[in-house]
């Protein structure tokens, strides 16, 4: 079991670079009150300051940096361009990032110069970081997955002198889960730039003709009255293939609709008891998905997933446009069951962010880099307007660059459906390099086929 799961999870990387983890141990939810930013120390904000008002007295002092991006060359140039009209006194208000003509933007005579080396969709691993610092070429920004894992292993520098006046930060906007979730005790490590969500997709080929196919938001009973009636008609396919992988994303469901972190960790630091009936109950489910033959992980030794034998599974909405590649017209997708009829859903988020290496030269400029691509609405839009950012959403509020989204040919209904819930949000692992993630998805592949009590030694430990 461990040895598919690391095929799997092999196999998606190779489909996601073709494109091209919370990010931390304990989930936090949404509702947390939006962060004050403290700097470390008063006399580094002065220095800070000096600094800044050095670069602009320099005028044309060139400030460069090198980042880690997803997006393409020009996107990145438009965007430092946009950045230096904005500082500049150049922006002019009535544009926004989806009317600005590109043409301007190239024509901007800028002392900023930002070069990309690039990276994957959703970031750089633990490996790739580690990889740079050994060669001496480590970029001054770049996007991961995993910015705790970064931070600890001390790859990444802490952002509080650096964001603590910054003017993209605002609490109207900003979701302040996601961005505490880039943080420890109180020390911010890391921008969010974009999120993801658990989903569940299917196989439009094995929709059974009796019911056709569920709704996009369903309970976990319509769930498995769907899977029974998709095994009627295709006895020789897995119904939900590798089901294990729900568990960890079940506990809001058998929680009475409550936000619950991944797996119920922070819960069961708090109550043991009332935690281990939740998770017990999130997988006495799913094993009656087993134990009903509705889920399968192997069929003649093929991963059903991979050998199109599947009707459905549960993946990142950042994998979408592989998996669209993979099943071309026949992907379709839906939210993670509730237990609740009535319940709008809880979603699962990983946010991918941006982080300052620690050994950079040119930090200041590279966190305001990241807080004015993230937050920024006009930069936002930009890049939603000119990059492929299908089943990735923006970590702000704001409208405009939510309707882009929402016109998503294939994943619009669903970010829409997102939006009104984000608040809810639950910020979760989904990144190897996370422990949590990696235990508690190895733990579940064997406790789901046994009868034993949840044991959050081998699961957290």
């Amino acid at each position: 079991m461990k040895a598919l799961k690391i095929l799997r999870k092999a196999v998606s990387l190779v489909l996601c670079l073709s494109l091209s983890g919370a990010l931390f141990t304990g989930c936090k939810k949404s509702d947390d009150l939006f962060p004050t930013i403290v700097s470390e120390n008063e006399e580094t904000d002065t220095t800070k300051e000096t600094e800044q008002t050095s670069d602009i007295e320099a005028g044309d002092e060139i400030r460069q940096l090198e980042v880690a991006l997803p997006y393409s060359d020009l996107t990145i140039q438009y965007l430092a361009a946009m950045l230096y009209c904005k500082n500049n006194g150049l922006w002019d208000s009535s544009e926004t990032g989806l009317t600005i003509g590109t043409d301007y933007l190239s024509s901007v005579a800028s002392n900023y110069v930002i070069t990309n080396v690039g990276c994957g969709s959703t970031g750089v691993n633990l490996d790739t970081i580690k990889e740079w610092r050994s060669s001496g070429k480590s970029p001054d920004l770049f996007l991961t997955q995993d910015s705790t894992s970064i931070y600890k292993a001390g790859y990444a520098e802490t952002l509080n002198d650096y964001l603590a006046d910054s003017t993209y930060l605002n609490a109207q906007q900003v979701y302040s889960g996601a961005l505490t979730a880039d943080s420890e005790n109180g020390i911010f490590f890391a921008v969010p730039h974009f999120c993801s969500a658990k989903i569940v997709m299917g196989n439009t080929d094995y929709i059974p003709a009796g019911t056709g196919k569920l709704q996009t938001k369903n309970t976990t009973e319509n769930l498995k009255t769907y899977l029974e009636a998709i095994k009627k008609e295709h006895r020789n396919i897995a119904g939900f293939a590798s089901a294990y992988e729900l568990i960890p994303y079940l506990g809001s469901a058998f929680n009475k609709d409550i936000p619950t972190s991944y797996m119920v960790y922070d819960e069961y630091s708090n109550d043991k008891l009332a935690a281990k009936q939740v998770i017990n109950d999130a997988a006495s489910y799913v094993r009656s998905l087993y134990s009903d033959s509705l889920a399968q992980d192997l069929i003649g030794g093929a991963d059903p997933i991979y050998s199109r034998k599947a009707a459905l599974w549960v993946d990142s909405s950042a994998n979408i446009r592989a998996w669209a590649d993979y099943y071309p017209g026949s992907l379709y997708l839906l939210h993670l069951p509730c237990n609740d009829a009535t319940n709008v859903g809880v979603p699962y988020i990983s946010t991918y962010s941006l982080c300052v290496a620690k050994d950079s030269g040119s930090k200041d400029f590279a966190s305001e880099f990241a807080a004015f691509i993230s937050f920024d609405p006009d930069a936002q839009l930009l890049i939603y307007r000119l990059e492929d950012m299908t089943g990735l959403m923006p970590l702000t509020r704001n409208d405009a660059v939510w309707e882009l989204v929402s016109a998503n040919e294939i994943f619009g209904h669903m970010a829409s459906d997102f939006r009104q819930t984000m608040d809810n949000a639950v910020y979760c692992p989904d990144s190897l390099d996370n422990s949590v993630f990696a235990k508690t998805n190895e733990y579940t592949a064997e406790y789901v086929k046994q009868n034993d009590e949840f044991d959050p030694e081998k699961c957290y430990g």
